[in-house]
């Protein structure tokens, strides 16, 4: 669970638990205040921290914590601490990942739920992502991943923009992709995600070449197939 400046809540940590063997915390170089926070919620519920000195953004904090689960799990499951991703839908996502290595959430059902520009950058990212890659993906964006074998082997560094690169990268190796329908969860929970920097930084990284490999994780998980389960 990588955290920039936000504290989860018992409930959600509690909801995750119930789910997982281990919950790892990964502090992205929080402010003071919420580090303690942090620390507190690991020491009261038996989490396991991993503190970076500065903030990387979530690709760097993703790496991280793969890194540091490395050999120790079957799978690594991405939930975000702001309370946007279901803790209910992890059965799903690992029922998924019996055929595939990579499982992402896919919002699209629910649209509705979604701010106006948010679902307007989310439907252009997409059609732009299939026009360049050649692929008709779901839902490109959504944080909540589970990623095992080979798709542990290329996750890249940097912010939200990791994310379409890792995609990427893994329909370019062939890496077995699909998706599993979560709600979208948009009410006060409060998300680091920057829209005009980080939008940009998406838009870069769907218009760049897939290009070499980045440096592998220490943990390892053909077409793609896109799915509504």
């Amino acid at each position: 669970m990588p955290s920039y400046n936000d504290v989860p809540t018992r409930s959600l940590l509690r909801g995750v638990l119930d789910h997982v063997d281990t919950l790892l915390l990964v502090d992205d170089g929080s402010d003071r205040d919420v580090a303690r926070g942090l620390d507190g919620l690991a020491a009261e519920l038996g989490l396991e921290l991993l503190r970076l000195p500065s903030r990387g953004g979530k690709g760097s904090a993703v790496r991280a914590g793969a890194r540091r689960l490395a050999g120790r799990h079957d799978a690594v499951l991405v939930v975000d601490a702001d309370g946007q991703h279901p803790p209910a839908a992890i059965p799903a996502f690992v029922a998924a990942a019996r055929d595939a290595e990579l499982v992402i959430g896919d919002r699209l059902g629910d649209l509705s739920a979604m701010p106006v520009q948010r679902r307007i950058a989310n439907r252009l990212t997409r059609r732009l992502f299939a026009l360049v890659t050649g692929h008709d993906v779901r839902d490109t964006q959504n944080g909540m991943r589970l990623l095992r074998g080979r798709a542990l082997d290329s996750l890249p560094d940097g912010s939200y923009e990791a994310e379409t690169r890792h995609l990427k990268r893994a329909l370019a190796d062939g890496v077995r992709v699909t998706w599993v329908a979560i709600p979208a969860i948009y009410g006060r929970e409060r998300s680091s995600f920057r829209p005009v920097v980080d939008s940009l930084r998406v838009l870069a990284a769907l218009l760049t070449p897939t290009g070499a490999r980045p440096a592998p994780s220490p943990a390892s998980a053909t077409a793609i197939q896109p799915s509504d389960a």
